[in-house]
């Protein structure tokens, strides 16, 4: 299938968009995130006819957004976070290996890997690294953030106001899980993380830190149940033991 096995999938049931300012547009700022990263290694972005407003990535090297989307845009700034965030999907190592299911129509495939990558936790992690990599190229926090404002709008004009919002908090968590946070909660946090970033924070310092809580509470689980098979383990002896 190659490195990038379902590239060819799309360019053949949608129209790719190659020429003209949107094109540019997404050249322009792809290139432009990964100024850094050899140029035969960096992944490209394929502007796609679709109707509906969403970028997306899959296995291989290729970031796909819609047109639909990009034309609300009114900033490079707008549409770089939107392609800083599917690059961080990469980069953070989000993206699963290619499976079966790239045998499926091209869109059921799609939606089912993008099901795969997509949890609230990942999300949020991918905003956060994507506005740093917005920053770090020289692009304007706020008119990155309008990215996830129009994302905001589209989600109330379709009266999905838990996804703006968030869902009541009295509801079982079974009957509200959403692949995303909803846009407010995520906008706030990236503001917020823009601001930790320039006083010097950054996400691979929140990942570290999670990394030795996690193996923390590891050797904590370890230890009590060591613990409680030694416990077993005396317990068991004393009933084999006579008695005297």
């Amino acid at each position: 299938m190659g490195d990038d096995p379902i590239r060819e999938e799309v360019e053949r049931e949608w129209v790719v968009e190659r020429d003209g300012w949107a094109g540019d547009r997404v050249a322009r700022v792809t290139a432009r995130l990964q100024r850094d990263v050899p140029v035969d290694e960096r992944l490209e972005t394929l502007v796609i006819w679709i109707d509906e407003q969403t970028a997306f990535t899959a296995p291989g090297r290729t970031i796909y957004i819609s047109r639909r989307l990009l034309e609300r845009f009114a900033s490079d700034d707008a549409a770089a976070f939107v392609v800083a965030h599917e690059l961080a999907h990469h980069r953070l190592g989000h993206i699963p290996r290619p499976t079966t299911l790239l045998r499926l129509p091209i869109d059921v495939a799609i939606a089912l890997i993008r099901k795969r990558i997509a949890t609230p936790a990942r999300e949020r992690d991918a905003d956060l690294l994507a506005i740093e990599l917005c920053l770090e190229a020289g692009y304007d926090a706020a008119r990155c953030i309008s990215a996830l404002d129009h994302l905001d709008r589209i989600a109330l004009d379709y009266g999905d106001v838990d996804g703006a919002l968030g869902a009541d908090p009295s509801l079982p968590a079974w009957l509200t899980r959403r692949t995303h946070p909803p846009s407010r909660e995520r906008i706030a946090a990236v503001r917020a993380h823009a601001d930790a970033w320039r006083r010097g924070h950054s996400l691979a310092t929140e990942l570290a830190a999670r990394d030795r809580e996690r193996r923390a509470r590891r050797k904590r689980v370890l230890a009590a149940a060591g613990a409680a098979a030694l416990a077993v383990g005396l317990i068991a002896l004393r009933r084999r033991l006579p008695s005297v």
